[in-house]
């Protein structure tokens, strides 16, 4: 994962436009306009796709507008909403935010893609995220996996009494044992949450999120969710972060685990890039967040996390289904271009290689949604964030995160 991420306006603004301009759409016959986000690369797998598309389609002309990553859900929706749509746009998967697949396509914004031929091979337990259950509105890019990163070498807790006792170790040595941030964009207090519910919730419920969706229950009223916020609190108190995070962001915590100020993250699969930043030598392998003091129920959160989907609006349409199809066909190879794995399988392993210790849970289907995912409301994901924070600065308890997000939630997309 990477983790959730978001475009804007013109180019006598701030940012470029999604799509050719202030002149909205107008645009030749064989003009394909991507829109990605910016990952810091000078080249990401899009890029790439795009290049041989062209090259495979003689005449079509392919142009790939990029926008910072942390901007870029909020003004796709925008873009969306004013009618100057890209023809194939990257987001993220299923609900939590605004500019993601759920969202776009529960307010009409997308266009229905169930017919092309790659739709039939999505994953049954991923119909949900990549669409609404009958129709499909995304393709999904890759599979993201949240676990523990450490250095090659580090020992691996295998209980959830095991991670208490590693805390209360490294804090006797003036250290953390887990790396964390609390500013508001860091999104990785939440990463823990679901790392915990995972456990708490899914080994008990594995339909917990459908039976959300339908309001048949609550946060509050779900002794999963009850446990997983109270193990939280058990982590907070037994010293497994660092005190007064809330303003900490998510690179100050990447340079105290290179540092060695902590000795492990709670991430997604897709974050490598950002730990082996800030430790250019070290090796960093994953493995499973033990949730539970009980092996058979620690569960991993996993699922497609990002897709491209083409607009309503798009000017294109025919040539962006085609080129989603192309890339598609060559998925294993962009996937890999990414460092991650294919969520339609491709006959590659599940999980990249320093992760393969997670592979097992994937495989064998010990694994959870992730479950902002299944949220329409993207104030849930703010509301559980910041109620982790202030647990973190012992300013709120585990109840109180969960009615917020019940008196919150909202069965569609606001």
């Amino acid at each position: 994962m990477h983790e959730r991420v978001r475009i804007l306006g013109c180019a006598a603004l701030a940012a470029p436009l999604l799509a050719t301009g202030c002149g909205g759409n107008a645009r030749g016959d064989g003009e394909l306009v991507i829109a990605a986000w910016d990952d810091g690369r000078p080249q990401s797998a899009v890029d790439v796709a795009a290049r041989d598309f062209e090259k495979a389609n003689p005449g079509v002309k392919v142009t790939v507008k990029k926008t910072p990553f942390d901007q870029h859900l909020q003004a796709l929706r925008r873009q969306l909403g004013t009618g100057r749509a890209p023809d194939v746009a990257m987001t993220l998967l299923g609900y939590g935010e605004s500019g993601t697949s759920r969202a776009l396509a529960d307010k009409g914004l997308l266009g229905d893609l169930t017919a092309e031929s790659w739709a039939g091979r999505v994953p049954k337990q991923y119909r949900s995220v990549v669409g609404d259950g009958a129709k499909v509105y995304a393709f999904p890019i890759d599979l993201m996996a949240i676990g523990v990163f450490a250095k090659k070498g580090t020992p691996e807790p295998k209980t959830f009494s095991d991670v208490l006792a590693r805390c209360r170790s490294a804090a006797a040595d003036g250290k953390v044992a887990f790396a964390i941030a609390g500013h508001e964009d860091s999104k990785m207090p939440h990463i823990v949450g679901f790392a915990l519910a995972a456990s708490t919730v899914y080994a008990d419920d594995p339909a917990q999120s459908e039976k959300r969706l339908k309001n048949q229950v609550t946060f509050a009223g779900t002794p999963g969710w009850v446990k997983a916020m109270e193990r939280f609190t058990q982590m907070t108190d037994a010293g497994c972060f660092a005190k007064g995070v809330a303003g900490t962001t998510r690179e100050a915590a990447a340079r105290g685990l290179g540092e060695g100020k902590a000795e492990m993250v709670v991430a997604p699969s897709a974050t490598l890039p950002l730990w082996q930043a800030a430790a250019p030598q070290a090796t960093f392998t994953m493995f499973p967040f033990p949730g539970d003091d009980d092996p058979a129920r620690v569960r991993v959160p996993a699922g497609p996390s990002s897709g491209l989907v083409v607009p309503a609006k798009a000017a294109a349409p025919v040539l962006a289904k085609r080129f989603i199809a192309h890339y598609a066909a060559h998925r294993a190879r962009y996937a890999a271009l990414d460092g991650a794995v294919p969520a339609i399988p491709a006959g590659a392993g599940r999980v990249p290689a320093y992760a393969s210790a997670l592979g097992p849970y994937v495989r064998d289907g010990r694994t959870s949604p992730v479950m902002d995912q299944h949220w329409p409301n993207p104030e849930l994901i703010t509301l559980f964030d910041a109620g982790l924070v202030k647990i973190l600065n012992g300013r709120s308890g585990p109840s109180d995160v969960l009615k917020s997000m019940d008196a919150a939630w909202t069965s569609k997309a606001p």
